[in-house]
């Protein structure tokens, strides 16, 4: 009435069952793409935040660049010396930051112009011109514009935020930035450095 119920157990002669977990798990190949993409995730994202950040310190320190040329044009053109402008914080509030019509602003947006430092000085010549690394550290706020002739030197540094500080607070990778005002910045200066033109004015020329 009843049929037995056989069941036949294959078994693995001479296969121990902890061996034969280890080698079912070593040719198992399922979520292997995962994995491995978790082992080069993180050093692929810290390439591409690496990479952007590159990109944004080459684009920013361009329309520094391009705006301390043009501030720079309205000195050696004795333009700013006919002005009311009597210190640094003014010609870079009216000279690089808001510029009137018709010349245009050149900063990108995004730059805080109150952290902006600016340095109009002018030299005895060109090859004694103060090019020390102190402004690049510690940028100060100086103006002397001068006369007609004179060689003059404009500099202008700006405390770039580190956007992805990752590595700078892990300790890895600090190059190109400065310790500044409690944290470390991409200190990004623009440089101009020409001699007045033979204007008429108030100030004495060289």
């Amino acid at each position: 009435m009843f049929k037995a119920l056989h069941i036949k157990v294959r078994s693995e002669p001479g296969r121990p069952g902890l061996r034969r977990v280890i080698i079912r798990f070593g040719e198992d190949r399922r979520g292997a793409t995962a994995i491995e993409f978790g082992f080069v995730a993180i050093p692929f994202i810290g390439l591409l935040f690496a990479i952007l950040e590159t990109a944004f310190v080459f684009f920013t320190t361009e329309g520094l660049e391009s705006a301390v040329a043009d501030a720079a044009r309205t000195i050696m053109t004795g333009q700013v010396q006919s002005t009311s402008i009597a210190n640094a914080a003014q010609f870079r509030d009216q000279m690089i930051c808001n510029p009137t019509p018709p010349r245009k602003r050149l900063l990108p947006d995004y730059v805080d112009c109150t952290k902006l430092k600016v340095d109009v000085r002018q030299a005895s010549a060109f090859s004694t011109a103060d090019m020390t690394r102190s402004f690049y550290t510690n940028p100060t706020m100086t103006y002397s514009p001068g006369g007609g002739g004179c060689i003059v030197v404009v500099r202008a540094a700006y405390p770039m935020p580190v956007f992805f500080p990752l590595l700078t607070v892990s300790g890895l990778s600090t190059a190109g930035q400065v310790s500044y005002d409690g944290g470390m910045k991409h200190m990004l200066v623009g440089t101009a450095a020409f001699r007045n033109e033979p204007f008429p004015g108030t100030l004495p020329s060289c």
